[in-house]
């Protein structure tokens, strides 16, 4: 018998080819795929998935798009600790969103958090050591 996942891999494969105009045309589509199953099981994996109907059919949302760090480095004017577990990243104005999206997104990173200004990001991390990381990462970048 078919997993939720399995039914929910092959769900993701029709949202993909964009063709999915109906619930019924989903029913039909798993059915098709091997994975029979009813209205409304379909209409949960559909809300668990984040699909929504657009234009006439049902879509996935799309994967948020982060500009990499390094495509950023123009952008970085400096970083500072401030105090114990905290750096203070500083940027080009109308920068900082960007900035702290780039950083959080660095997956190498100790990053607890990141609060964005104008021109500053203030990271936190859980240590000094990881926020000696986070700066030593920024100034590279300088």
């Amino acid at each position: 018998m078919p997993t939720a996942q399995a039914r929910r891999r092959a769900l993701v494969e029709i949202l993909e080819q964009g063709d999915a105009q109906s619930q019924a045309e989903i029913l039909d589509a798993l059915a098709d795929a091997g994975h029979p199953t009813t209205q409304p099981v379909v209409s949960r994996d559909l809300r668990a998935l984040g699909a929504m109907k657009a234009d006439g059919r049902y879509l996935l949302p799309q994967e948020e798009r982060v500009t990499p760090l390094e495509s950023l480095a123009t952008l970085l004017r400096d970083a500072r600790a401030a105090g114990s577990n905290m750096v203070v990243v500083v940027c080009e104005p109308g920068a900082a969103s960007a900035i702290a999206r780039a950083l959080e997104a660095e997956g190498d990173l100790p990053i607890l958090g990141t609060v964005a200004g104008d021109d500053t990001v203030f990271v936190a991390t859980a240590s000094r050591r990881e926020g000696d990381r986070v700066r030593n990462r920024v100034l590279a970048l300088v």
